[in-house]
């Protein structure tokens, strides 16, 4: 998995691409330590370029979301593709992220609707 980083606005945007690997949670907490641990952190992660959510892609979004709730700041994701965007709507256990269309509205705090669901 490939981290691209920079800041805008007073939030710090990491953009997540690529396949995660079995280790991955352990490698994001070593590469974005000195980012994530500042001092109420604003992260938004920028989620366009993951194909998939699978159990290693949700240990490093847990390791992140840990690590800037410990530093007393904020994590949103945004860009999430309709269908993986589903599962978060689906597994009560994500509900804990905050989730956004794209990346202006997570810099705005416009907050995301959850998608509507076929009968």
């Amino acid at each position: 998995m490939r981290y691209r980083i920079k800041e805008l606005k007073g939030s710090l945007i990491i953009k997540l691409e690529g396949k995660a690997r079995e280790d991955e949670a352990a490698r994001a907490r070593r590469a974005l330590a000195t980012f994530i641990r500042r001092p109420k952190p604003r992260i938004i992660l920028y989620l366009t370029g993951l194909r998939e959510i699978g159990i290693s892609e949700l240990g490093v979004l847990d390791a992140i979301r840990r690590e800037v709730k410990a530093n007393g700041g904020s994590l949103r994701l945004c860009g999430l593709r309709d269908d993986l965007r589903a599962q978060f709507d689906r597994n009560p256990f994500l509900q804990a992220y905050e989730l956004y269309h794209n990346l202006e509205a997570g810099l705005f705090g416009m907050p995301d609707l959850p998608l509507k669901r076929s009968a």
